[in-house]
């Protein structure tokens, strides 16, 4: 079984990330190079961001409070008011809310329809622990 942490690399953070850059592209009308610039992408990997070719594999859009953190971060990242070390810590804050929801029980029974989501607890665990390593 893979770990709770692979899967959010592969699905929780893009998708964390694409939220973050339609917010700062829409609501401080930055451009695509500006936000590759704070968000330490590439201006390509924003465009797939836009255009939903990155960062599909989960909708956070339908989590308030994924989003709330979102737009929070896409606020101080448009301010140059963030260190690195809190820009970690919301995207760990965006990646615990998605486990505590169970979202990535249900991307890993899409993945083998026999997993069973019910008796999972493996991503419950509110420490993460490669919140120095995200970006």
């Amino acid at each position: 079984m893979p770990l709770p942490c692979e899967f959010a690399v592969k699905s929780i953070v893009p998708a964390f990330r694409s939220l973050v850059a339609r917010e700062l592209m829409e609501s401080y009308n930055l451009k695509q190079e500006e936000v590759a610039e704070l968000l330490k992408v590439t201006q390509p990997a924003i465009s797939q961001y836009t255009r939903s070719h990155r960062g599909k594999t989960m909708d956070l859009d339908g989590v308030e409070q994924i989003r709330v953190i979102a737009k929070d971060l896409a606020t101080a990242l448009a301010n140059k008011s963030i260190s690195s070390k809190q820009i970690n810590q919301k995207y760990c804050e965006a990646c615990r809310m998605a486990r505590e929801k169970k979202m990535l029980c249900e991307l890993h029974k899409r993945l083998d329809p026999l997993f069973n989501v019910e008796d999972c607890d493996a991503c419950l665990s509110t420490d993460c622990p490669s919140s120095s390593s995200i970006l």
